[in-house]
Protein backbone atom coordinates (compact mmCIF):
# COMPACT_ATOMS: atom_id res chain seq x y z
CA UNK A 1 0.00 0.00 0.00
CA UNK A 2 1.83 3.16 -1.18
CA UNK A 3 2.29 6.24 1.77
CA UNK A 4 1.36 9.41 1.65
CA UNK A 5 5.05 11.56 1.09
CA UNK A 6 4.65 13.58 4.17
CA UNK A 7 4.77 10.12 5.92
CA UNK A 8 8.26 8.57 3.76
CA UNK A 9 9.85 12.47 5.00
CA UNK A 10 8.97 11.65 8.42
CA UNK A 11 11.02 8.35 8.40
CA UNK A 12 13.61 10.39 6.94
CA UNK A 13 13.31 13.17 9.65
CA UNK A 14 12.53 10.96 12.60
CA UNK A 15 15.77 8.43 12.26
CA UNK A 16 18.51 10.65 10.41
CA UNK A 17 17.68 14.48 11.52
CA UNK A 18 19.85 14.01 13.98
CA UNK A 19 22.70 12.42 12.57
CA UNK A 20 22.35 14.96 9.21
CA UNK A 21 21.17 18.26 8.32
CA UNK A 22 18.03 17.95 6.98
CA UNK A 23 16.60 20.81 5.15
CA UNK A 24 13.02 20.96 3.00
CA UNK A 25 14.23 20.30 -0.36
CA UNK A 26 16.61 17.44 1.23
CA UNK A 27 13.52 15.79 2.51
CA UNK A 28 11.80 16.24 -0.71
CA UNK A 29 14.87 15.41 -3.18
CA UNK A 30 15.49 12.29 -0.55
CA UNK A 31 11.65 11.06 -1.26
CA UNK A 32 11.54 11.60 -4.83
CA UNK A 33 14.89 9.77 -5.30
CA UNK A 34 13.40 6.85 -3.01
CA UNK A 35 9.96 7.23 -5.24
CA UNK A 36 11.92 6.42 -8.43
CA UNK A 37 14.07 3.58 -7.24
CA UNK A 38 11.37 2.13 -5.69
CA UNK A 39 9.63 1.94 -9.18
CA UNK A 40 12.21 0.57 -10.62
CA UNK A 41 13.15 -1.95 -7.79
CA UNK A 42 9.03 -3.23 -8.15
CA UNK A 43 8.92 -3.09 -11.76
CA UNK A 44 6.26 -0.46 -11.41
CA UNK A 45 3.85 -3.38 -9.41
CA UNK A 46 4.17 -0.87 -6.33
CA UNK A 47 4.41 2.92 -5.95
CA UNK A 48 6.10 4.38 -2.88
CA UNK A 49 3.40 7.31 -2.14
CA UNK A 50 -0.07 8.01 -3.24
CA UNK A 51 0.66 10.57 -5.16
CA UNK A 52 3.23 11.64 -8.28
CA UNK A 53 5.70 13.87 -7.96
CA UNK A 54 5.50 17.43 -10.02
CA UNK A 55 8.18 19.19 -12.02
CA UNK A 56 8.14 22.82 -10.22
CA UNK A 57 10.06 25.50 -11.27
CA UNK A 58 12.64 25.13 -8.35
CA UNK A 59 12.45 20.96 -8.94
CA UNK A 60 10.87 17.70 -8.94
CA UNK A 61 8.08 17.99 -5.65
CA UNK A 62 5.44 16.53 -4.23
CA UNK A 63 2.80 19.26 -3.56
CA UNK A 64 1.47 17.77 -0.40
CA UNK A 65 4.89 17.51 1.20
CA UNK A 66 6.07 20.84 -0.30
CA UNK A 67 2.73 22.58 2.01
CA UNK A 68 3.49 20.38 4.90
CA UNK A 69 6.99 21.86 4.86
CA UNK A 70 6.27 25.20 4.43
CA UNK A 71 7.09 26.44 7.43
CA UNK A 72 10.42 25.75 7.68
CA UNK A 73 11.82 27.55 4.61
CA UNK A 74 15.36 26.93 3.94
CA UNK A 75 15.70 26.58 7.82
CA UNK A 76 16.71 22.91 9.24
CA UNK A 77 13.66 20.75 10.19
CA UNK A 78 13.32 20.13 13.78
CA UNK A 79 10.79 17.70 14.30
CA UNK A 80 8.37 15.63 12.30
CA UNK A 81 5.70 16.90 9.91
CA UNK A 82 1.93 17.14 10.55
CA UNK A 83 0.48 14.29 8.35
CA UNK A 84 -2.06 13.92 5.85
CA UNK A 85 -4.58 11.00 5.73
CA UNK A 86 -3.55 7.42 4.50
CA UNK A 87 -1.17 4.88 5.34
CA UNK A 88 1.05 6.41 8.10
CA UNK A 89 2.68 2.81 9.47
CA UNK A 90 5.83 1.88 6.66
CA UNK A 91 6.24 -1.40 6.58
CA UNK A 92 9.97 -3.12 7.68
CA UNK A 93 11.14 -4.13 4.59
CA UNK A 94 10.53 -0.49 3.36
CA UNK A 95 12.26 1.21 6.06
CA UNK A 96 15.17 -0.78 5.12
CA UNK A 97 14.67 0.39 1.77
CA UNK A 98 14.58 3.92 3.11
CA UNK A 99 17.98 3.38 4.73
CA UNK A 100 19.64 2.26 1.69
CA UNK A 101 18.40 5.18 0.03
CA UNK A 102 19.73 7.39 2.93
CA UNK A 103 23.28 5.43 3.17
CA UNK A 104 23.94 5.95 -0.83
CA UNK A 105 22.49 9.96 -1.05
CA UNK A 106 22.09 11.45 2.75
CA UNK A 107 25.60 12.52 2.96
CA UNK A 108 24.80 15.01 0.00
CA UNK A 109 22.87 18.52 0.77
CA UNK A 110 19.43 19.64 -0.66
CA UNK A 111 21.13 21.77 -3.25
CA UNK A 112 23.03 18.71 -4.71
CA UNK A 113 20.10 16.64 -4.84
CA UNK A 114 18.23 19.45 -6.92
CA UNK A 115 20.83 19.47 -9.19
CA UNK A 116 21.45 15.83 -9.42
CA UNK A 117 17.30 15.16 -10.08
CA UNK A 118 17.28 17.74 -12.40
CA UNK A 119 20.25 17.05 -14.99
CA UNK A 120 19.54 16.46 -18.79
CA UNK A 121 17.89 13.31 -19.64
CA UNK A 122 16.44 12.83 -15.86
CA UNK A 123 12.72 12.35 -15.57
CA UNK A 124 12.37 16.14 -14.23
CA UNK A 125 13.88 17.90 -17.49
CA UNK A 126 11.67 15.88 -19.52
CA UNK A 127 8.33 17.29 -18.86
CA UNK A 128 9.77 20.34 -17.17
CA UNK A 129 7.95 23.78 -18.78
CA UNK A 130 8.81 26.99 -16.67
CA UNK A 131 5.33 27.77 -14.47
CA UNK A 132 3.63 24.70 -15.49
CA UNK A 133 3.95 22.09 -12.32
CA UNK A 134 3.44 19.06 -14.64
CA UNK A 135 3.26 15.83 -12.96
CA UNK A 136 6.32 13.36 -13.71
CA UNK A 137 4.80 10.17 -15.42
CA UNK A 138 5.77 7.15 -13.56
CA UNK A 139 7.12 5.65 -17.35
CA UNK A 140 9.64 8.14 -17.36
CA UNK A 141 11.06 7.40 -13.88
CA UNK A 142 10.23 4.12 -13.82
CA UNK A 143 12.74 3.87 -17.29
CA UNK A 144 15.61 6.34 -16.12
CA UNK A 145 16.04 4.31 -13.02
CA UNK A 146 15.35 0.94 -14.73
CA UNK A 147 18.40 2.40 -16.72
CA UNK A 148 20.63 2.85 -13.51
CA UNK A 149 20.00 -0.22 -12.10
CA UNK A 150 23.94 -0.90 -12.25
CA UNK A 151 23.89 1.96 -9.66
CA UNK A 152 21.79 0.45 -7.19
CA UNK A 153 22.26 1.81 -4.14
CA UNK A 154 23.82 -0.37 -2.33
CA UNK A 155 23.70 -0.80 1.76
Amino acid sequence: MPYNPTTVANYFISKYARVGSLTPMKVVQLTYIAYGWYLALTEKTEKLTDEHPAAWDFGPVFPSLFNSLAEYGKKYITGVLPNAVGNNKIADLDKKFLDVIWNKYGRYDGAYLNAITGQENTPYEKVYRAGYNLTIPDDDLYAFYRGHMEKVPAN
